[in-house]
């Protein structure tokens, strides 16, 4: 039997071309029309099809039955235009004077809402209360309209649905406690997570305290953004958006959770840019710098930052070195030798003048680290990325100082000291 003219036979299926021509118009009439009626029901899908920033705040509590404080508290800041998620980690011991409140650590902010009002969404919006109140303590703003809770379990199921994901360990992580069920025993490299050991990497102190915590979850943000943008992760998406929508508590609707998760699928590693909230410990507290967390909250409220690179490009370890961006070539930069290799701050800031870099200062760190880590010290990223571009090495994030008077610190470690071949190791290490 022959088709008709303009038709063909699909699996004994006669499809007419012109009949297929209107079925498929009219669909994509329907998802046009589907996604303009979406827009004005979802406030998010509104914002990111006019391309305006949408923020909030995440938190990850713990599971003390009476009283679950907030673990983990980031604020987030999506910026479509820009293919770019800002991520602003909160130290859990950050001081904070709220009126009418005994306590002063941000993270029984969560506990005391949970525990005198009984409900997590509640709990929640305090919290993202909380922390607006922080900002304006220091002098800015950064509105925080949704909030997104998720307990340990939700956090274990969540990553198991993704199949786990892949991060690098750059020390001994050992530490058992055994009333909180808590055991990390993780040897350095590369390793797979699951749910059980993601929550143990993300919780982990460690040597480097609090602080070491949070640059450790800022790179398992990554990880996470890496994993959920593999070709694998396609048919497991639907499953993991119903974990997430039975783990999280939040104010976003379903449809606002499907169009950022349409959105996170265009992110790349590149894309997430960590900061940390300035400070110092000061006693049992994370003191916050006013005068610094002003400029980082400008900084956030500017909607003209520099896009995300492309994929591939500024957190792959294996990547080849490269030119550094235009942006770059005017940016200054301090380099810090944390290693028993003598030389290899001198060498890496030759390299880095030969990119067009200009290299200040180098010399000696006043300690040890396995990892590099690349920081932006004046809010120009796009600069500390390209630093990262050239050494082919490095943790990167955000934690700026105006008073240092340069754009990018870096920290070299052993992971640098490998790939750069430096002279041979010293008993005390030169710069």
């Amino acid at each position: 039997m022959e088709p008709p003219r303009g038709g063909k036979h699909v699996k004994g299926k006669i499809w007419a071309g012109d009949r297929a021509g209107r079925w498929v118009g009219g669909f994509g009439l329907l998802t046009v029309a589907g996604l303009s009626l979406a827009a004005t029901v979802s406030p998010v899908a509104g914002a990111l099809r006019r391309g305006e920033p949408v923020s909030g705040v995440a938190l990850g509590t713990d599971l003390a039955e009476n009283a679950p404080h907030s673990d983990t508290l980031l604020a987030w800041v999506v910026r479509p235009r820009r293919g770019r998620v800002d991520v602003l980690s909160i130290p859990r011991d950050t001081r904070v004077d709220i009126p009418g409140y005994r306590f002063r650590r941000i993270n029984e902010v969560y506990a005391y809402h949970h525990r005198t009002q009984k409900d997590a969404l509640s709990a929640a919006a305090q919290t993202r209360n909380a922390v607006e109140h922080l900002f304006r303590d220091a002098g800015g703003t950064l509105p925080l309209r949704n909030v997104v809770q998720i307990d340990y379990n939700g956090f274990r199921r969540l990553i198991d649905r993704l199949g786990g994901v892949t991060v690098a360990i750059d020390e001994p992580m050992d530490y058992d406690d055994d009333a909180g069920g808590f055991h990390v025993h993780f040897a350095t490299g590369a390793r797979r997570l699951d749910g059980n050991d993601a929550l143990g990497f993300v919780r982990f102190r460690g040597r480097s305290g609090d602080r070491g915590r949070v640059l450790r979850q800022m790179e398992f943000v990554r990880a996470l953004v890496r994993r959920a943008a593999s070709p694998d992760i396609v048919g497991r998406g639907p499953l993991a958006l119903m974990d997430a929508l039975g783990a999280v508590t939040t104010n976003l609707s379903l449809l606002d959770l499907a169009f950022l998760g349409f959105e996170a699928r265009r992110w790349t590693p590149g894309a997430v840019h960590p900061w940390i909230l300035p400070g110092k410990p000061k006693g049992a507290y994370w003191e916050m710098d006013r005068e610094r967390t002003a400029y980082v909250l400008r900084q956030l409220a500017d909607d003209n930052a520099p896009a995300a690179p492309d994929e591939g490009v500024g957190f792959n370890p294996e990547a080849t070195t490269g030119p550094a961006p235009t942006a770059g070539a005017r940016a200054t930069v301090k380099v810090w030798n944390a290693t028993s290799r003598g030389g290899l701050a001198l060498r890496v800031a030759r390299r880095l003048r030969e990119e067009g870099f200009d290299v200040v200062e180098w010399g000696n760190y006043n300690g040890r680290q396995a990892k590099s880590r690349v920081i932006d010290r004046s809010g120009r990223f796009d600069s500390a990325r390209g630093v990262v571009e050239v050494l082919g090495v490095g943790s990167l994030y955000s934690d700026t100082d105006p008073a240092l008077r340069t754009d990018v610190e870096v920290i070299l470690g052993e992971d640098a000291a490998a790939r750069w071949g430096a002279a041979e190791e010293t008993s005390n290490g030169h710069d």
